[in-house]
């Protein structure tokens, strides 16, 4: 998968650009981005069906961002955030 780069303005603009919207319900150090109908419509069994993004400047979980954007919805995904970044 390569060393990921991003800090958390870029991730937070590129899942936007892919159509993931913010979704908190309630205050806390993260923050939940669903992913749109389509992927969630395929999401089964235990897949959380949200990424979380810590609220801090500096991300140190890049890797398992990108892991669970692989889970979601394969290499596409994962190819059309980095493209966003």
């Amino acid at each position: 998968m390569g060393e990921w780069n991003f800090n958390r303005k870029r991730c937070i603009r590129a899942l936007q650009k892919i159509g993931f919207r913010l979704g908190n319900k309630r205050s806390g150090k993260h923050d939940k981005y669903y992913p749109p109908h389509e992927i969630a419509a395929k999401l089964i069994g235990t897949q959380p069906r949200f990424i979380m993004v810590p609220r801090h400047n500096e991300l140190h979980c890049q890797n398992e961002i990108v892991s669970e954007l692989q889970a979601m919805g394969e290499n596409e995904l994962v190819e059309s955030f980095g493209k966003n970044l």
